[in-house]
């Protein structure tokens, strides 16, 4: 019987705001829970790669670093060997099936623009994140690939978000607009247009304001990548003062006994919990975290690529993108 391919999964240690070796120990303790089939490759300068061989990692050498504080396009003219582009260029030549960075996002998405390329008829990627509501998981997009985004690009997020959805085996994703308001009349000129062409979506169930968001109605939120990561990052805020509350203010015997239900409560909200974002649109996996991750935070995302390259998701993303809208 032919043996299954091991799956690679490529970790980019370079460029966080967390030290690289605080990074490497936790892809190193993930590695006894994952599959058998899974290999991590860790990609960074020189003088990780005892520390990662010797953590039974598989290693690439990059000799350069793009930091957070760089501006994009001049550092990936300058840095050809800097690690995310190393990590790309091992995706794209297949020999990585999924790549986890917490690096320079304008770099990452440039590079994965560059080196990967696009979906056929797509203008921009986005990146994708899953949000907790009171019912299922809601894909949001753009939540920071593309600060700024007319109607055109707003309606093909909205088709990347259906894509995303129908892939998970949500049949008929709802699609929602996030705006200031219900009305078809509110928001700029760019969302206003862009609700005129989602309303011949059969999912388009129209503009959601973002206190309504966690209801749980839609499955895709589209939004510009500004007001998305900031939409993002304060509920993530708003979770951690929620959790912080309750451990400040509840008895310790009290906690003890809610343990179970407090663990749950902080795997839905906790942004450490959930897997990074998906740079939806491109040609290979590419999980991106924050650049402030935590060690617990990284090594769930690497948990999600994992997954995604397990079940092949961009293959089946591609196909869902390309039937009639979306």
């Amino acid at each position: 019987m032919k043996r299954k391919a091991p799956r690679r999964i490529g970790i980019d240690l370079m460029g966080s705001d967390n030290d690289a070796t605080s990074l490497l120990e936790a892809a190193a303790a993930l590695l006894p829970s994952l599959p058998s089939d899974i290999h991590l490759v860790a990609i960074g300068t020189k003088d990780l790669q005892s520390k990662a061989l010797s953590q039974k990692l598989s290693f690439i050498c990059a000799s350069e670093v793009i930091a957070m504080e760089e501006h994009p396009l001049r550092a990936l003219r300058k840095k050809k060997d800097a690690s995310l582009v190393v990590g790309l260029k091992h995706l794209k030549e297949g020999k990585l099936d999924a790549l986890v960075s917490a690096g320079n996002t304008g770099a990452l998405i440039s590079a994965s623009k560059l080196i990967l390329k696009t979906f056929p008829k797509l203008s921009r990627p986005a990146l994708l994140a899953l949000m907790p509501t009171k019912k299922k998981p809601v894909a949001v997009l753009d939540v920071g690939a593309n600060l700024t985004a007319k109607s055109t690009h707003l309606v093909q997020f909205a088709k990347l978000g259906t894509a995303y959805q129908k892939a998970r085996g949500i049949t008929a994703p709802r699609i929602g607009l996030l705006n200031i308001g219900s009305e078809a009349s509110k928001g700029t000129f760019e969302i206003r247009l862009a609700y005129q062409e989602l309303s011949k979506f059969e999912g388009f169930s129209g503009n959601i304001e973002g206190k309504s968001v966690f209801d749980g109605d839609v499955d895709v939120l589209v939004t510009d990548g500004f007001t998305g990561n900031v939409f993002l990052k304060t509920a993530e805020g708003i979770a951690s003062l929620v959790l912080d509350r309750f451990h400040a203010h509840i008895p310790k015997e009290t906690l003890h006994l809610m343990q179970k239900h407090l663990d749950d409560f902080q795997r839905h909200l906790h942004y450490a919990e959930h897997p990074g974002a998906l740079l939806a649109g491109v040609n290979g996996t590419v999980v991106k975290c924050h650049g402030y991750s935590t060690p617990i935070a990284f090594a769930n995302a690497i948990r999600g690529a994992v997954e995604l390259a397990h079940h092949h998701f961009i293959d089946i993303l591609k196909e869902k993108w390309e039937e009639p809208n979306g």
